[in-house]
């Protein structure tokens, strides 16, 4: 069965950095996920951390960084483009008013848009540096959101001509680059619209990362994307959810493994026979609760339920 190799950062996103990792390394792992997605989970932003102090940190608790997931196509307005902000509803009582206006502000840059192409390399060229200066080996990218899709083929085009430079660069600062496909949020939400963009993609330094909630909620066959992309698949999330992603279709992504409706033991067996053998982070989801005791709580009766059903979990003795 495929191996849990570390945790996310992402529940901790109410806590300071040195907290998550002072929780995570007590479960026993010996590597972590950082998480900054720009509103909450502020532990890895383009701006809003020092990477020697990061660094210093991660040493501090013995923990070996393997990737930053960063939100970097959402940006605060400033009245600068003209496209209209997405609705954020309030999430969860674990949401701060704070965080809910904050998140109010937000846009999300198009990468078919010369000049907000331009801003998007900016923050993901100063990211891949702050990785390189922390020794974090992969950086998640983004190629743009669903809901301002206005002619997929271009934008997935475009997404991609952008994406690849960004993958030269990473490749010369010795930094691999992730793209989480499908992901029911961004352009290529589905499958189909997945291998479109794997098409576009020139760069042998971009690789997949599978999440459990988007393979859950898109319906894909798990078995025929894990075959389809063999090497190509370089990193899988655990979490749970509930619900498909329909027209009418109603659902959540931000469920503890255990409490919601994915069969992990179904996943790993999939993994398994496609010979993955590299990272699987735990990435609960900080809506859920606010409390690092919290936190704990869930992430434990997560890795509880994922030994249950045949994972193993790659912790210190």
């Amino acid at each position: 069965m495929a191996t849990i190799t570390a945790a996310s950062t992402l529940a901790f996103s109410l806590s300071p950095l040195e907290v998550a990792l002072e929780h995570i390394s007590a479960y026993g792992f010996s590597k972590v996920e950082l998480s900054d997605q720009i509103t909450h989970s502020k532990h890895f932003g383009v701006d809003s951390v020092d990477a020697l102090e990061v660094r210093d940190q991660l040493g501090r608790h013995s923990l070996e960084p393997i990737a930053v997931n960063a939100c970097l196509c959402a940006v605060f307005d400033t009245g600068r483009w003209s496209h209209p902000k997405l609705s954020v509803e309030a999430q969860s009582a674990a949401e701060t008013e704070e965080i809910r206006e904050a998140k109010k502000q937000l846009v999300f840059l198009k990468l078919h848009d010369q000049e907000q192409a331009s801003t998007y390399i900016d923050r993901a060229q100063r990211l891949l540096l702050k990785a390189e200066a922390t020794g974090i080996p992969r950086v998640c990218l983004q190629g743009g959101r669903r809901k301002q899709i206005e002619r997929i083929g271009e934008e997935l085009k475009a997404a991609a001509a952008v994406i690849d430079g960004l993958a030269g660069y990473a490749a010369a600062r010795g930094i691999e680059v992730l793209l989480e496909m499908p992901h029911v949020w961004d352009l290529y939400y589905d499958v189909e619209k997945s291998k479109r963009m794997l098409s576009h993609l020139r760069s042998e330094n971009v690789g997949v990362l599978i999440d459990s909630t988007h393979w859950h909620t898109s319906g894909y066959d798990i078995d025929d994307y894990v075959q389809f992309l063999g090497e190509r698949l370089w990193h899988v999330h655990l979490r749970d959810a509930a619900g498909r992603d329909t027209p009418a279709g109603q659902y959540q992504l931000e469920k503890t493994p255990g409490k919601g409706e994915i069969d992990f033991g179904r996943l790993g067996e999939a993994l398994d026979k496609g010979g993955y053998r590299g990272e699987v982070t735990l990435e609960t989801e900080y809506k859920n609760y606010g409390s690092p005791e919290e936190v704990d709580e869930e992430n434990l009766f997560a890795l509880d339920h994922l030994r249950s059903v045949g994972w193993r979990i790659d912790v210190r003795s």
